[in-house]
């Protein structure tokens, strides 16, 4: 993960993208996606994508979709299962699409500072 968030933070500064909350809010929702991805599908490929659209910065994670075949252990409610919730706290938009080739996109909209 350190590696993906890297590269988002270098993708932000070539886009200009100074508003501190939002390149924050961009990297723990990109973590949060790309950690799901891992963790719950069986994914080989997985795919993080950033773009600025006016007053927006979309974050995309694209997976293979499916569900992972192995068994996930319920741990503390305050260590597992917060994913979902952290993104949808920290966007003001999120949901997924369905992809032709049966992969899975979770997207979220986060507003930059104008």
């Amino acid at each position: 993960m350190p590696v993906c968030r890297q590269l988002a933070r270098l993708w932000m500064d070539s886009e200009d993208i100074s508003d501190e909350s939002a390149r924050c809010a961009a990297l723990l929702v990109l973590s949060e996606l790309m950690t799901n991805a891992i963790v719950h599908t069986n994914s080989l490929s997985i795919t993080g994508r950033l773009q600025k659209d006016d007053d927006w910065l979309l974050v995309e994670v694209q997976d293979e979709g499916g569900i992972s075949s192995v068994p996930h252990r319920a741990g503390n409610a305050n260590e597992y299962g917060r994913g979902l919730l952290v993104v949808a706290q920290s966007a003001q938009a999120l949901g997924t699409r369905q992809e032709t080739d049966g992969g899975r996109t979770f997207w979220a909209r986060i507003a930059l500072a104008g």
